[in-house]
């Protein structure tokens, strides 16, 4: 599906130069100097059929579920399919009460706590870890996606002893709105000096350039994805540029997956998302990605305004 690619409704150029297949490192999961070896080399690991299956639909389907109450999956097809809903429910619903069920659900917190992931990520930051406690899980409707950035503006207020993990619950093809890592992108220097220093909420930081071909020609070199299956997961550091491409599914299905961040245990964690009042970007707000586009102009791509009862009120 590499002619339906789209990026913020730009088609992305497919080319062999210009876009590349990210490299399973499954078979280095058990030698921890090869793994480390790749991830400082390519800023990023992807390794196929890390977790069970079974775990990973588990969650799925707890998800989808919570989001057929609220009409955002069409219950008249199977839930496990995740088909695009009207989302009739979302002006009535407490959005706060929510996702909170959404991120504490036993069957999510199997994937994001799972001993081999948690195993994994501790090779790679030379220490035992924990996730922090907020997680993100995200779905993306159909014609959506998600705005180039790297997570360290975001992530800046504590450890650098961090990573992301961008785990898919179910299967991902590329054109359904897989992410996208821009090869190269943890060495350039523009990104060090610059965007990477900033503090996303002092410094009012949207995303990066909406077209695809300006930002890899401004900051790496490739666009590294693949069609991601259930069990898969993509390890990255917080100087990693990424997004992901629009959802263009012909059968209307929605995107799930979350993606969370763990860090060295005993290290001090960034206090916007650690601790048990997560307001990270000010009171008032849940994190409710997509309804539409704002440029992410304060934040507002992901993190929704509710009023004092949880509903949406958009601005």
């Amino acid at each position: 599906m590499v002619d339906r690619l789209r990026f913020g409704g730009r088609t992305v150029d497919a080319s062999p130069d210009r876009l590349g297949e990210l490299v399973d490192r499954s078979t280095s999961r058990d030698d921890s100097e090869l793994l480390r070896c790749a991830f400082q080399d390519d800023g990023h690991v992807f390794l196929r059929g890390l977790l069970d299956p079974a775990t990973v639909l588990a969650a799925r389907e707890e998800l989808l579920l919570k989001y057929a109450i609220i009409g955002e999956v069409d219950d008249r097809y199977p839930v496990i399919d995740g088909i695009a809903g009207d989302a009739s429910g979302l002006a009535t619903v407490n959005l706060r009460a929510f996702t909170e069920s959404l991120r504490s659900g036993a069957r999510y917190e199997a994937v994001i706590l799972d001993p081999t992931l948690l195993g994994v990520v501790g090779t790679l930051l030379d220490g035992p870890v924990r996730p922090y406690d907020f997680r993100w899980p995200r779905l993306a409707r159909p014609r959506e996606g998600c705005g180039f950035h790297c997570d360290g503006p975001y992530m800046s207020r504590g450890t650098d002893r961090h990573l992301s993990v961008w785990i898919p619950l179910g299967h991902v093809a590329p054109h359904e709105g897989a992410l996208m890592v821009l090869e190269g992108s943890h060495r350039s220097q523009e990104l060090a000096t610059g965007y990477l220093t900033k503090d996303a909420d002092r410094d009012g930081l949207v995303w990066l350039d909406g077209d695809p071909a300006i930002v890899q020609e401004r900051y790496g070199n490739r666009w590294l994805t693949t069609a991601f299956e259930p069990g898969d997961v993509l390890i990255f550091g917080m100087n990693v540029l990424h997004g992901a491409f629009d959802n263009e599914s012909e059968a209307g299905r929605c995107r799930l997956s979350t993606d969370s961040r763990y860090l060295v245990q005993g290290e001090v964690a960034d206090p916007r998302w650690n601790g048990t009042d997560l307001n990270p970007h000010g009171p008032g707000r849940v994190f409710y990605p997509g309804l539409g586009s704002w440029g992410n102009a304060d934040f507002q791509d992901e993190w929704k305004f509710v009023d004092e009862q949880g509903r949406l009120r958009l601005q």
